[in-house]
Formats: structure tokens, C-alpha cells, sequence
């Protein structure tokens, strides 16, 4: 159940698991047999539990902490220290290899700044770069995860929040709340 609602009810089952690379490669090799490019997406810098919950350095806090054991959008997001870019960028890294298609997906959506506003390093990162608050500290990730992409003649998407803060040309949008994103996005020059 989604973790707004007050009766969450789960059913305490396992989900989970993995594609080896090797599956990876038979599934794009499959859709690319019926003209299908598979977009993968690496969720950042928020919905990261999964990824924070086994990498606890990931985050603003550097603590452990449990799976969520719902969906919805939490506190706990990627933390803006070299060391988690690096992460990324090995992660990323890894997936261009499985997927040769243009795109990469890195959603940006929901991503709540809480943690953000508490955090040395991410206050920090704001004074250093100059900028106003912590919607432009999440562009200034997004740009910084665009130009490793770009390095490596990727292009990045993402879902219409990555608009927040401002936008590199070169990104492509995804809409997902409406029309408005889409349209905003298209009129400074995105593909959307």
C-alpha cells in the first residue's frame, strides 16, 4: 500500500530480485529484434530507499536504515557529496554497457529536500556553487548527471520535476503531472 494511507496493510512476501547481465542483454537484444529501444531508469536523486538502505553513505545521513515496506515518496534521498556522483556514475557506467540506446532515464521526480536542508555537506554545496535553495541544488545534480551522460554521447531524461531549478537544453521531459510540464519545457527549447 501506498505510505499515506493511515490502514497500510502488507503482506509481509518478498519481492525483489534481479536480471543477471546476461538477461539484461537477451532483453534488449530481444526488443531490438522487434525495433523496441528499452529506456532504463535509474531513479535519483529521490526514490532512493533501495539503494540507500544498502548503501547508507548514499544519503544526507550516512545511518542505516530498514526497506520501506510501501511505495510513496520518503525523506531519505541521495546526498550531494562527491561520493555518492561517483557511485552514480560507476552505476550508470555499468548500465550504458547493458543498454546501447541513446536515453537514459534518471527520473528526478518527487524528490522532497528535507534532508537537503539539514545537511552540512548539502548546504555547503549551495554557499559553494552560489546558488538559492535547494530546488536549484537539485538541478545542479541533475546537470552534474547529464554531463557525465553527455561524456558518453548519452542523452538524459527525466520526469517533469527535473524542471525545478532550471534545465539543461540538451535534457528531453517527461510530463507526468499534465500538459503544463511538457509545455514549459518545449517553450525553452527541450524535447519533450
Amino acid at each position: 500500500g501506498h505510505a499515506s494511507n493511515e490502514k497500510i496493510i502488507t503482506d509481509s512476501v518478498v519481492y525483489g530480485g534481479f536480471y543477471t547481465q546476461e538477461e539484461v542483454r537477451e532483453i534488449v537484444a530481444y526488443a531490438k529484434a522487434r525495433h523496441i529501444t528499452i529506456v532504463p531508469e535509474i531513479e535519483m536523486p529521490g526514490h532512493a530507499m533501495a539503494a540507500i538502505s544498502a548503501y547508507p553513505f548514499l544519503s544526507c545521513t550516512g545511518k542505516q536504515i530498514e526497506v520501506e515496506k510501501t511505495w510513496g515518496v520518503f525523506e531519505d534521498v541521495f546526498c550531494t557529496k562527491d561520493s555518492v556522483f561517483d557511485f552514480m556514475e560507476n552505476v550508470l557506467t555499468e548500465v550504458m554497457e547493458l543498454f546501447p540506446g541513446t536515453y537514459i532515464h534518471v527520473g528526478g521526480d518527487e524528490c522532497p529536500k528535507i534532508k537537503w536542508t539539514q545537511c552540512p555537506v548539502c548546504q555547503g554545496r549551495i554557499k559553494e556553487l552560489e546558488l538559492k535553495n535547494e530546488e536549484e541544488l537539485q538541478s545542479y545534480f541533475i546537470h552534474r548527471i547529464e554531463k557525465f551522460l553527455n561524456q558518453h554521447h548519452r542523452k538524459l531524461i527525466g520526469w517533469d520535476e527535473i524542471l525545478q531549478g532550471g534545465l539543461d537544453p540538451n535534457a528531453t521531459v517527461m510530463s507526468w503531472q499534465g500538459e503544463e510540464g511538457g509545455i514549459a519545457a518545449a517553450k525553452q527549447g527541450n524535447y519533450v
